[in-house]
């Protein structure tokens, strides 16, 4: 049940509840009431008006009796008369001159003789109560007869002072009584509602201090269907999020801290070079002029080497921090691969590295930056050309078309990499030299950078080994809407 539910319940039963046990309080109350309060709680006259009444239909009922000279009808009156004399507790005497002609009902005053004197000094006519009984007389004319009536009936009075005092202390009893009742129906509504708000409440409490101790993996465990589960719901998905998010943290940390190392290794090492000639050249190792020319051509080789790598962590920081400009365009994919290739096939051969083009889909568009497009072309070319283990390496474009991708694979006839290293490969500054004993091999930000432009590109990027030795790149980019030029 929703907490909302609860709470329209909650209300109803704040009216039903305490009204429903108040009705009944006042019932037992006013039955506890009377029955102190009079002395006879169980007689059914209870009024002054009910009992003149009751004395004025029996006295009717009397004067039916007389007169009626049918002994059957005589006799049913009779048998009225005595119901309800016993009904109402009250003792009947009809007398004619001193004579008794008629009882009925049972007899119970006790003290009839003093009670008869006294209403005869009355005239007959009249009430008189001697505290526990009432006798009333009355005289009526029938069929010229005069009849003297008797009615004895129990006193049903209460001095009017502890009346009042007892319908106080009843009246208090009473108000204490409905706000006990009416506290508890609070206390027990309270606790129907807020327990389910309370627990929620602490269970939350607990999973926001797991997490404050660093706790990412603590899961909160409800199952109500109230409005707490969404929370408990999203409390979880912020948890896993969280966690993702410090693994993430320490993924980067410990890619800035190999980031680092990595520059401190690559950028040593042609720096020693450069100190190292240097000095020679300063001391006078250089002594002729050839030496001197070739340790200025070493020194300006390795001064080229860290410009080019400073380039590329430069471009890598920009792409990993969306600030270096991607501005796409439609691009023909064949073309800009062939005019690539064609302007920098003569400076790839000085390397070592042959480059053939097997194969490209015609009028396959991309839509792509071109700066990036031929980024990974030369990064590529660049790790094939660095690792190459034959003295000239081949490299092999081939491409094909899916409708929906265009799909390049670049095939080189090197060493490949141990299957182990293929899903690092494309991490920054990662190498399959673990000891990293060979950096004129490259710092291996070329393939990161590589990673990260086909990222842009809403492209993938993996490596494979090829079956006869040597590595496969395989490049997937969408193909722009139109792959037909106009």
């Amino acid at each position: 049940m929703t907490i909302k539910k609860r709470l329209f319940v909650s209300n109803i039963l704040m009216i039903v509840i305490p009204a429903f046990l108040a009705v009944l309080t006042l019932a037992a109350g006013l039955f506890i009431f009377f029955s102190a309060a009079l002395p006879d709680s169980g007689y059914r006259l209870l009024s002054r008006h009910e009992l003149e009444e009751t004395r004025s239909d029996m006295a009717a009922e009397a004067v039916s009796w007389l007169s009626e000279q049918d002994a059957d009808k005589k006799e049913g009156i009779a048998a009225r008369l005595n119901r309800a004399a016993e009904q109402n507790q009250i003792f009947l005497i009809i007398e004619q001159n001193g004579s008794e002609v008629g009882r009925f009902g049972r007899e119970t005053a006790a003290n009839q003789e003093q009670l008869i004197r006294a209403l005869e000094e009355m005239n007959n006519a009249g009430t008189i109560s001697d505290g526990n009984t009432d006798l009333y007389g009355e005289q009526i004319t029938v069929n010229g007869g005069v009849y003297q009536l008797k009615l004895f009936n129990p006193v049903v009075s209460v001095e009017g002072q502890k009346f009042k005092a007892m319908a106080a202390v009843f009246a208090l009893f009473l108000v204490v009584v409905v706000l006990f009742i009416v506290f508890l129906t609070n206390r027990f509504l309270t606790r129907f509602v807020f327990r389910n708000i309370s627990n929620p409440i602490k269970i939350l409490t607990e999973g926001v201090r797991q997490i404050h101790d660093g706790n990412l993996s603590y899961r909160i465990s409800y199952s109500s269907r109230d409005e707490f589960l969404p929370v408990c719901e999203a409390f979880n998905d912020m948890a896993e999020r969280l966690g993702r998010y410090a693994e993430q943290s320490q993924k980067g940390e410990e890619s800035r801290k190999e980031l680092l190392a990595g520059i401190s290794h690559d950028i040593r090492s042609p720096l020693t070079s450069i100190r190292a000639y240097v000095e020679g050249l300063l001391d006078g190792v250089a002594d002729t002029p050839e030496k001197q020319k070739a340790y200025l051509a070493t020194i300006h080789k390795k001064t080229i080497e860290i410009d080019q790598m400073v380039k590329k962590l430069f471009l890598f920081s920009k792409m990993d921090m969306g600030e270096y400009p991607y501005l796409p365009e439609r691009l023909n994919a064949s073309r800009e691969i062939t005019d690539f290739i064609i302007a920098s096939e003569d400076e790839y051969r000085r390397q070592g590295l042959k480059i053939v083009i097997n194969s490209l889909p015609q009028n396959a568009f991309i839509d792509a930056d071109q700066a990036y497009f031929r980024s990974i072309l030369m990064n590529l070319l660049d790790n094939s050309a660095k690792y190459r283990q034959n003295e000239t390496g081949t490299v092999t474009i081939t491409g094909m078309s899916t409708g929906h991708d265009l799909i390049l694979y670049i095939d080189d006839d090197g060493p490949g990499v141990p299957e182990e290293a293929l899903p690092k490969l494309f991490d920054v500054f990662y190498r399959s030299d673990p000891s990293r004993k060979s950096p004129n091999q490259g710092s291996g930000l070329g393939l990161a950078i590589v990673s990260k432009s086909i990222e842009r590109m809403n492209g993938s990027v993996r490596a494979e080994n090829l079956p006869n030795g040597g590595l496969r790149i395989t490049l997937r980019i969408p193909l722009s809407e139109r792959t037909q030029e106009k």
